[in-house]
């Protein structure tokens, strides 16, 4: 006859001590040797608490509409070409750019740009180009996880050779520059939700020294990236400026939140723990099994 297992179960042999015994004190230690060598490890192993993450997302850029382009030619008269009213009151004559093109560029429909061209053309006469400097604010918003929104610019500088410039092409990325970590939080972060450029009467606030000593004491900034120029020399009498920015996706670093922290750490202490509360688990039955301290055995067969 063939005899199967249909049921089965344990028994429950409980060891009893005194409080001040050598087996209290034995349990209590290899609880504690459990619990506390396991914040050891996973301490000193790095990356208990996350000091930082990240996220990739696309930003939300838009032109504000206004832009500063400045010139320096073999003539001692510069190019000044601006929509800010400081330059259109006091500068006019200084103005020779006669075609500004601005075009954003969405491609999937998704309600962001992808992409920002621009064209500028003006007189040069029998000059030829030194430096030329571009300004353009835009608008910068992240939405998801992390909220942010603020006003920065596009900023291009390049200084040419001593020859016939009449076309100069700029391919270029637009990159998301951190000091620091910013704060995640549900609210708003709108702290550098504020013109760079005041539009006031004084000069040095459109001086571009100032400009960028003001810009770069930020924690967050934009930069071209992956830049790519093409320059054009000839004999024509105009120089046409060209610009393409791409905006690709972000990888953004924040600060977590306590619970995003707690969460990563308990994953990592609770992983080592079971392993050391197995080892102590081990050490323990050894030791009541070949009887190395006093105790009770509590068993259900002692029993009628």
């Amino acid at each position: 006859m063939v005899l199967l297992s249909v049921y089965a179960k344990n028994l429950k042999i409980k060891y009893k001590s005194t409080l001040f015994s050598k087996a209290t004190f034995l349990v209590l230690l290899s609880e504690l040797f459990a619990i506390i060598f396991s914040f050891i490890i996973a301490y000193n192993t790095g990356g208990l608490w996350l000091k930082t993450a990240s996220f990739y997302e696309q930003p939300t850029v838009d032109l504000v509409g206004d832009y500063i382009l400045t010139a320096k030619t073999s003539n001692a008269t510069p190019i000044v070409c601006s929509t800010y009213l400081f330059y259109r009151q006091h500068l006019p004559h200084y103005d020779f750019c006669s075609i500004i093109k601005f075009r954003e560029i969405d491609y999937n429909y998704d309600g962001k740009n992808d992409e920002l061209t621009m064209e500028i053309n003006f007189n040069l006469y029998n000059y030829t180009l030194d430096s030329i400097n571009l300004v353009l604010p835009i608008k910068y918003q992240l939405k998801d996880p992390c909220t942010l929104k603020m006003q920065s610019f596009i900023i291009y500088q390049y200084n040419f050779q001593r020859e016939k410039v009449t076309e100069l092409i700029i391919y270029a990325s637009l990159e998301f520059v951190q000091s620091s970590p910013i704060s995640c939080r549900p609210k708003l972060s709108d702290i550098y939700n504020v013109p760079i450029i005041e539009n006031g009467p004084e000069s040095k606030n459109y001086a571009l020294e100032s400009i960028l000593e003001k810009y770069l004491q930020r924690n967050v900034t934009t930069h071209l990236k992956n830049v790519y120029t093409v320059v054009k020399t000839g004999i024509q009498k105009s120089f046409t400026l060209k610009l393409l920015v791409k905006y690709p996706k972000q990888q953004i670093y924040y600060r977590p939140g306590f619970w995003q922290i707690i969460k990563m750490a308990w994953i990592q202490y609770f992983a080592i723990y079971i392993i050391l509360s197995w080892l102590a688990r081990k050490i323990k039955d050894y030791i009541f099994h070949n009887r190395l301290v006093w105790y009770y055995a509590d068993s259900p067969l002692n029993k009628k």
